[in-house]
């Protein structure tokens, strides 16, 4: 009989002190969750989040925190600390407040402003439910998150992750799963297969029919996998694609060359924005004109089938021939794969495919994806985009500090009025710091090569100097150190 006594008891807890725990299933699995503004920066990522947990934060400012629901933590008995099970959310909001630079750029101003309202110390505890051990908090994360509760349950993506967690930490021991989860055996099976299916995206035969903003998106944990669901759960699909379940395993009695042909085209079709999308209103009749629309897929016998059998938690998709025990991994060694080298002068594009930024401008954002695939043969839109970007990423970086009002003051105008050259002079002298300060130092310097002067000869000039590739490369390049202090760029 399980004990709940433990929920009713409630200690206080440094809030400073309590560590945060990287797999909850509310998190992307893809990203790296080891700051503060790691986990901050995945929470806001949607934008529906970010303006709940915006508010979040303007109340506990506004009114305090209300301990209503109990914030459940463990203790790691390798390390003695304490890890939030239940309450990431609340502990996150209050670990910002209490100290705003540990909050992503795109919301450290609205931070810093509802800081300045609170009196720390009253935040500087909490009171926390502590579990005897993590068996007790799967059972209250279940409990609290499953499609039954009559509390915010998890989105289905986020429900699937926790059972995949349960189903590789007890070495598929379903029985276990059932007594934590209290689902039905299928169900569990179903969650564990359609991740594995979901993962099929990582394999490098597929991978190489998508673009690298298909592989991004399809790789996303916004990517909606309810269709995906859909669609393999006819049996049309399974029938014409030769496809047989196993419990959690899929059999594939398919020429594998012509499955993942037909998958990946599946797959951009999910994210297309065009005619032919596929969303999550398909129906058992549109599986057989969709089966129809895509690649054929060619039947194998059966002593040649495939099994798939994905590490659905370290995404190393392995496949094992029925006939035999010999393990066959999948090497990503195809060119596509090959990471081009930094500052190379000669690349094609200015921005590798190897970064991405975290903002909520969707502006910024759609540019920093565009330069990553304009080929530098469009040298004046290159070159252009250079200049926005910069005017952009200069913004935003003011607007998340909070600093448009000391600008403002400074140059005795509006905002909006203050010229690129005024903003980077501040910044210089304010703000910026070791490579980004000297970066900022050369674009303010008229006789630099690498100056604003010559970005702004790309949009208001008819000069067709400084066009070449290599000299592209060499300006975006002697700009980076700027875009890495003023934006949250990191390396996939």
């Amino acid at each position: 009989m399980i004990d709940y006594n433990w929920l009713s008891k409630r200690t206080y807890r440094s809030v400073d002190t309590l560590r945060l725990w990287s797999e909850n299933p509310r998190l992307n699995p893809e990203d790296s969750h080891i700051y503060v503004s790691d986990f901050v920066e995945d929470l806001i990522s949607d934008a529906g989040e970010r303006e709940s947990f915006c508010n979040l934060i303007k109340s506990i400012s506004e009114n305090g925190f209300i301990p209503s629901d109990p914030i459940v933590v463990w203790k790691n008995t390798d390390n003695e600390k304490f890890y939030v099970a239940e309450g990431n959310r609340r502990v996150l909001a209050l670990k910002l407040l209490r100290d705003p630079n540990k909050a992503p750029k795109s919301i450290r101003g609205l931070v810093r402003k509802y800081s300045t309202a609170i009196d720390k110390n009253h935040i500087k505890k909490v009171l926390v439910s502590i579990a005897p051990s993590f068996d007790d908090v799967e059972w209250y994360i279940n409990q609290r998150n499953n499609a039954s509760s009559l509390q915010k349950s998890w989105s289905r993506v986020q429900q699937q992750r926790w059972i995949a967690s349960l189903y590789e930490k007890y070495k598929g021991d379903i029985d276990k799963i059932l007594s934590i989860t209290s689902m039905n055996k299928s169900d569990i099976e179903a969650y564990v297969r359609i991740l594995k299916i979901k993962d099929f995206i990582k394999i490098d035969d597929v991978k190489r029919y998508l673009t690298q903003e298909e592989y991004d998106k399809a790789n996303s944990h916004r990517f909606p996998i309810t269709i995906l669901e859909r669609f393999f759960g006819y049996s049309i699909v399974k029938e014409r694609w030769n496809l047989e379940y196993n419990g959690t395993e899929i059999v594939i009695h398919s020429e594998l060359s012509s499955f993942y042909k037909a998958f990946a085209e599946l797959i951009r079709r999910i994210l297309s924005d065009g005619d032919d999308k596929i969303d999550t209103r398909i129906k058992a009749e549109d599986a057989t004109l969709i089966i129809d629309s895509l690649p054929p897929v060619i039947k194998v016998l059966d002593d040649t089938a495939e099994q798939i059998t994905n590490n659905i938690i370290n995404h190393q998709p392995d496949i094992i021939k029925t006939t035999g025990v010999q393990e066959i991994g999948i090497v990503n060694d195809s060119p596509t794969n090959i990471r081009p080298l930094k500052n190379n002068p000669d690349r094609n594009r200015i921005l590798l495919p190897i970064y991405e930024i975290t903002t909520s401008d969707t502006r910024l954002l759609e540019l920093f994806e565009e330069l990553k695939r304009i080929p530098l043969s469009y040298k004046n839109c290159v070159s252009a985009a250079m200049r926005i970007f910069l005017d952009l990423a200069v913004r935003n970086y003011i607007q998340s500090e909070g600093i448009e009002d000391e600008l403002c003051k400074k140059f005795k105008c509006s905002f909006n009025n203050v010229t690129l050259h005024q903003r980077l002079s501040y910044l210089k002298d304010n703000s910026l710091t070791g490579n980004s300060k000297k970066v900022a130092e050369r674009l303010l310097n008229s006789e630099n090569e690498f100056s604003l002067d010559v970005l702004n000869g790309y949009v208001h000039g008819s000069s067709t100097h400084y066009l070449s590739k290599q000299f592209l490369n060499r300006f975006w390049d002697s700009m980076f150190p700027l875009f890495e202090q003023t934006l949250e760029i990191k390396e996939i």
